[in-house]
């Protein structure tokens, strides 16, 4: 089950760029500095949010675990939360480039999983082994690009290592995050985001959310 929770967790940094709503106005972020190179080319995000993710119990692989989460996205495109919170889960960005960070707290035994906790995280194709209480935290970034017609380029990089620090979650979550992928790119910085304006829980955000047609959105 662990191994299958760990594959599970590229699933959920779709919500950076698309997710479910309520009809708080997002604050405002400051211009984040997690920077690099990315697909080849070097990215600068324009903008940045976070979402926590709140608790739920999936199924992974026919184990129920109860599970919590923590996404990062860095775009390249201003207005990111305010994407979010218009399209929901139907909307695709067009000609854009995320950087997304995921943190899935779970607890394997049977217990309920708390927040994820401030803490450095590493990213690894290994399951980090799950504390006394049976909680474990599962680190993973993730790459999205699309071009004009909202299509995906045919190979997306895949990180393979690094690591991912978490200093404050709140109405703001702060940190640092050093990453490579699998074509040699890398990204690295800090951050002091502000959490987005809306709600959804990690099993929803694992499964992509419930919409069946995507808009691909200028």
């Amino acid at each position: 089950m662990l191994r299958s929770l760990a594959a599970a967790t590229a699933a959920a940094l779709v919500v950076a760029g698309c997710g479910s709503s309520d009809d708080n106005t997002p604050a405002a972020s400051t211009p984040p500095t997690l920077t690099g190179t990315v697909f080849g080319q070097s990215f600068t995000p324009v903008d940045a949010s976070a979402l926590v993710l709140s608790q739920a119990s999936c199924s992974f692989e026919g184990t129920t675990a109860s599970a919590t989460g923590l996404v990062v996205g860095f775009g390249s495109f201003p207005g990111l939360c305010d994407f979010v919170t218009q399209n929901k889960t139907c909307g695709t960005k067009a000609n854009a480039t995320l950087v997304n960070l995921l943190l899935v707290r779970a607890n394997v035994i049977g217990g309920t999983a708390s927040a994820v906790q401030p803490g450095t995280y590493t990213i690894s194709a290994t399951t980090p082994t799950p504390d006394t209480q049976g909680n474990v935290t599962i680190a993973q970034a993730v790459l999205t690009k699309t071009d004009a017609a909202c299509a995906s380029p045919s190979s997306t990089p895949t990180a393979t290592g690094g690591t991912i620090k978490i200093d404050t979650v709140g109405a703001r979550v702060t940190g640092s995050a050093d990453v490579t992928f699998s074509d040699g790119g890398r990204v690295s910085g800090t951050f002091d985001v502000p959490a987005c304006g809306f709600q959804t829980d990690v099993c929803t955000a694992l499964s992509g959310g419930d919409c069946t047609t995507e808009t691909c959105v200028p």
